[in-house]
């Protein structure tokens, strides 16, 4: 059966009426803008950068005593600092947005003012303090810049108010946020308990909960499905949900729905923003949202990710092998995709086998601002991405031939990245390219 990448239910959330027949579509879109991803679509071969950003900076971070990194687990980009933690240790790095070092914030250790791990943090321009969310001893622990302990914000642990380790975590507006995501931890939980994001309070005390909508009448088959750490079984997980604070404004898109919402600060609601229509198949829910996955199930369409910008909304999704970038002008309703071939893999374990599509979740635009191709691996304050390049990575680099032969708008900055790339050294930090949004 065709399934349509919509909703049911969707218009009693939206709350609009009608006193005639009309079409899904069509009733959707008195309600609110649809992006149709089945209309007539231009298919192109490249999306250029310069489109969404007014220009890049590339910032390579100065390699010290005190700041030899690795991997990069959270990053943050405020118009002063660079904010890093790596997934080595549970410092939080600051450096100037010209790469130098300037101090550490943390304290490693077992007492009250300390902590053993980080899960993430939290970056307040406004008050000069960063908000670390601790599981070791467990609590939100508040830091200066400069690196002086101030207070502790909460002794709660996130395990006290999430029912599964997928958790993500925003500061905006003043408030902090938890979004949740499958599979649910094997605990009582009565299936009206579950929700997907939430607003909280400094102390993680939940004060307003929303469910996703695609696990509406799902519930009892997903808490059947959830987790079990004494014995394995083929559990059901999903994406991480997208979430996004462009321009000052929360959105967020819940994973399998077809429903970009915006969070309305004044009363504590999700608005819908934009409908996703596509008359592709989504598949099984089971089949597709099972630890250990057939091959089969990666032949259906999906969207994982949403990308807002001034003029754009790109939409990242796959079907089989293929990966679509899909951009969006909000200015006409015209669409643009792009389409990579990538690849299937298998990885054989004990559970069964593993089928992944590789590079299914990298949105990568043409850097026509100083070259190469741009992955966009952070997104910070609403206003930059980031693009991490790792001296001596294979995956994590970037081709210079690619770059030289790119064009660009401003050939002089193109040779000093190309200088820059050139004489890095396999030790050095990792280079940030930086985009600001326009």
């Amino acid at each position: 059966m065709r399934n349509f990448f919509l909703l049911i239910g969707i218009l009693s959330i939206i709350g609009c009426s009608s006193n005639k027949k009309q079409s899904v579509q069509n009733e959707i879109q008195d309600c609110m803008s649809v992006i149709n991803l089945s209309g007539d679509i231009s298919k192109v071969s490249s999306l250029f950068l310069s489109d969404a950003a007014a220009k890049v900076e590339v910032i390579p971070l100065e390699v010290t005593d005190e700041s030899m990194l690795g991997d990069i687990s959270h990053l943050h980009v405020t118009d002063q600092d660079i904010w890093v933690h790596q997934y080595k240790d549970s410092y939080i790095y600051r450096f100037s947005r010209t790469g130098k070092f300037l101090n550490k914030v943390g304290k490693i250790g077992q007492g009250p003012e300390e902590y053993i791990r980080i899960h993430d943090f939290f970056v307040d321009d406004n008050s000069k303090e960063l908000y670390l969310q601790t599981t070791t001893p467990a609590g939100l622990k508040v830091y200066g810049y400069n690196g002086q302990f101030k207070r502790i914000a909460s002794r709660r642990s996130l395990d006290d108010v999430c029912n599964t380790v997928y958790i993500q975590s925003v500061l905006y507006d003043n408030k902090f946020f938890l979004a949740q995501n499958l599979a649910f931890l094997n605990k009582p939980m009565p299936k009206d308990s579950m929700w997907s994001f939430a607003l909280v309070d400094s102390t993680y005390q939940k004060k307003k909960t929303f469910k996703n909508p695609a696990h509406i009448g799902r519930e009892e088959e997903i808490l059947q499905h959830r987790v079990d750490f004494s014995k394995f079984v083929n559990y059901w997980k999903e994406s991480f949900t997208s979430i996004d604070t462009y321009n000052n404004q929360l959105t967020l898109k819940f994973p399998d729905t077809d429903t970009i919402y915006q969070y309305n600060s004044a009363n504590d609601e999700l608005v819908p923003q934009y409908a996703i229509f596509t008359t592709e198949e989504k598949g099984d829910y089971g089949a597709t949202h099972a630890f250990v996955r057939e091959r089969s199930s990666l032949d259906y369409f999906c969207i994982r990710h949403y990308y807002p910008t001034k003029y754009f909304i790109y939409l990242l999704g796959s079907k089989g092998e293929d990966i679509y970038t899909y951009c969006y002008d909000r200015r006409d309703g015209s669409v643009r995709v792009k389409r990579l071939k990538s690849e299937i893999t298998e990885r054989p374990s004990q559970h069964g086998i593993f089928h992944t599509l590789k590079d299914a979740d990298n949105f990568v635009l043409d850097n026509d601002l100083c070259g190469g191709a741009f992955n966009v691996d952070f997104r910070s304050q609403g206003k930059y991405w980031i693009d991490v390049l790792e001296p001596g990575s294979t995956d994590d680099w970037i081709n210079i031939d690619e770059v030289k032969d790119s064009k660009v708008k401003d050939d002089a900055q193109k040779q000093r990245f190309v200088s820059t790339l050139e004489n890095v050294e396999e030790e050095a930090n990792p280079i940030l390219i930086i985009a600001t949004l326009k």
